[in-house]
């Protein structure tokens, strides 16, 4: 078959090229390939059909339709900001979601057909607006103290504490900065920070790995607040947005903010610091684990500090935070040991489930290894390491 020809349409050969382009991707020798296949000056065979697809990520099934697919990203309709909403999502972020929906699909029926009772927090909250009340729920839920945040000192540790929490109550925790184990495709932060897709007997929460630890603190938190009010989420805000929030996204940034930074204590803290505002930001949140942004949000929104210092820091920061991404993204993957980051990126309860599934029978081992980007050697190994076995 590799050397049977086939004939595109120029309609799906011009959207390949308007998605590649999109994505900044301009390798020329695609490019031009897809040129002469749309002129007829070459007609592809399956094989470089499959390997435009490869270096494109658009599935091969889609080349040989007459017209365009028309591809819905149903999450997107909860972005947490409209004005910035994502029209066109990226390739790799279709794959994440389409990846972690199909873990969460396996995960509920599991759940369902081993006699699992629906978790009961999802949606315990769906008509309370109250940010205090939420959070406060939260706590009690996750079993966690007030000042919970004082007994951990890097923002890493204190996000280990609300994953297991929220592992432990059947929420699944999934974590990476690429699609799958390919490094090459790494997820845009800028795009998006985190997602929850909400079900009943398996609520999922994915964090951007490629955000800053204090980033992914603040959005497990704030996702976390979504699955209590039972609602998707599709986190794309910058922490520096005022304008076009949409009000479930305020409530769940405000119990983000009183679990991270509870009112009693923030303010006893900032009378501590006899400093000016700007140390004050630095210093408290190294002492919360969080952002400077949400440290003057957090006294703008209690009124200690004037809208105008508001704007003054908020723009300074933005300044600051824009340099440290840029020099993230000239970052190179540190690589690091295989089974360490496996371990960060899977849920421990999803992992150990399909273990036994695949042991009883009731799923394939090759499910198994496609769903996790293992093979048997390398499963077997990670499911040893997440029990100690």
């Amino acid at each position: 078959m590799a050397g049977v020809k086939v004939k595109l349409t120029p309609q799906v050969l011009d959207w390949v090229r308007t998605k590649m382009l999109l994505e900044n991707n301009v390798d020329t020798y695609v490019l031009e390939r897809l040129k002469m296949w749309k002129t007829g000056k070459k007609i592809p065979t399956f094989h470089q059909i499959q390997e435009v697809s490869r270096k494109t990520h658009i599935p091969f099934g889609y080349f040989f339709l007459e017209v365009p697919p028309e591809e819905e990203c149903e999450i997107l309709k909860y972005r947490t900001v409209d004005r910035r909403g994502v029209r066109e999502p990226s390739r790799n972020l279709r794959d994440v979601i389409d990846m972690m929906a199909d873990i969460q699909e396996w995960m509920a029926e599991y759940q369902e057909n081993s006699g699992q009772e629906p978790v009961p927090f999802v949606g315990c909250d769906q008509k309370e607006k109250d940010p205090d009340i939420i959070a406060g729920h939260i706590r009690e839920d996750l079993k966690l103290k007030k000042d919970w945040m004082e007994n951990y000192s890097q923002a890493s540790e204190a996000f280990g504490l609300i994953r297991s929490q929220l592992e432990e109550k059947g929420i699944l925790v999934m974590m990476s900065g690429i699609v799958g184990n390919q490094t090459r495709r790494k997820l845009n932060v800028e795009e998006f920070r985190a997602f929850t897709l909400i079900d009943p007997y398996a609520p999922l929460i994915f964090i951007n790995g490629c955000d800053s630890e204090n980033g992914k603190l603040f959005s497990v938190l704030h996702e976390t607040a979504h699955i209590w009010r039972g609602n998707n989420s599709f986190y794309n805000e910058e922490p520096w947005y005022e304008e076009g929030i949409k009000e479930t996204e305020v409530i769940c940034n405000a119990v983000a903010a009183e679990i991270l930074t509870p009112e009693e204590i923030f303010l006893k803290k900032w009378q501590e610091c006899r400093t000016n505002t700007t140390d004050r930001a630095g210093i408290l949140s190294k002492y919360f684990n969080c952002s400077q942004f949400v440290i003057i949000r957090r006294a703008s929104d209690l009124g200690l500090i004037s809208a105008e210092k508001y704007h003054e820091l908020t723009k300074t920061m933005k300044q600051q935070y824009q340099r440290w991404r840029d020099d993230r993204k000239m970052e190179k993957n540190a690589g690091g040991n295989y089974y360490s980051t496996m371990k960060s990126r899977m849920d421990r309860r999803f992992i150990l489930a399909l273990d036994q599934s695949t042991r009883e029978g009731r799923t394939q081992y090759t499910e198994a290894f496609r769903m996790t980007g293992t093979n048997r050697t390398t499963f077997e190994r990670l499911v040893e390491e997440i029990t100690g076995g």
